[in-house]
């Protein structure tokens, strides 16, 4: 894992942690798979998660984006959460 692959898994465990979700944090995808080209994913700045029940996902989310910060881009798709270091240039 990479440093920034290591920020986003601690910060799903400890969001899962905080609210006391039922089931496991499970990465689906880091450097592994087939990507978009010129993913994060191959440059190790990007995680796939499993979803977690429908009933705890807008929380773990919601979790997950306060304790990652602006820098990261949490993204919902229809199987996963794509979570990817995107920082925005502020001007």
């Amino acid at each position: 894992m990479t440093p920034k692959s290591l920020v986003i898994a601690a910060a799903a465990i400890n969001s899962a942690a905080q609210i006391n979700l039922p089931t496991d944090v499970v990465i689906t995808s880091g450097t592994d798979g087939v990507h978009m080209s010129g993913s994060k994913h191959y440059k190790g700045e990007a995680l796939d998660l499993r979803l977690p029940p429908i009933e705890w996902r807008g929380r773990f989310i919601a979790r997950l984006g306060e304790r990652l910060g602006p820098d990261y881009q949490i993204v919902v798709e229809d199987d996963h959460i794509h979570v990817e270091f995107d920082p925005q240039d502020v001007v």
